[in-house]
């Protein structure tokens, strides 16, 4: 009898945790939603990461030529580095943090860079778990269904 009291608790604690949330520059936490345009791509990436550094340029020249909502999430410890970054390189690039990888790992995210397409009903287009040449027409086909 014990035992199932403690899984109704552990379920119930469960249910009642809020989700991870990736936070802003200032720390706040955000509410991803990533419903609502055509199509979204929620990157993962970090200033640590040297296929992340190669193909963060490519991947932002992609979103921006297809006008799609890109929501960026940096594993780095901190904003700074991957501000750093970002300027060093004149990327324009909006990004949140999730420093500890929670954000991620509620969508088994295992490897940066990441990169995870969402139709505008929130549904999962296709998936990336490397790094991807985003010049490839083959990859534009997958995502811009």
């Amino acid at each position: 009898m014990s035992r199932r009291v403690v899984a109704v608790v552990l379920m119930l604690a469960l249910a009642c945790t809020p989700a991870p949330c990736p936070r802003d520059r200032h720390g706040n936490p955000v509410d991803v939603d990533l419903r609502g345009a055509p199509v979204t791509l929620l990157h993962f990436w970090a200033a640590w990461c040297v296929p992340c550094r190669e193909e963060l340029p490519r991947f932002v020249a992609f979103a921006a030529a297809h006008h799609l909502r890109v929501v960026a999430v940096s594993h780095d410890r901190d904003f700074a580095s991957a501000d750093r970054f970002l300027r060093q390189h004149g990327i324009a690039l909006e990004t949140l943090l999730d420093d500890h990888g929670r954000f991620a790992a509620r969508y088994h995210v295992r490897v940066v860079p990441t990169t995870i397409a969402f139709d505008a009903d929130g549904n999962v287009i296709d998936r990336f778990d490397q790094s991807v040449d985003w010049s490839d027409p083959a990859v534009a086909r997958r995502v811009l269904r």
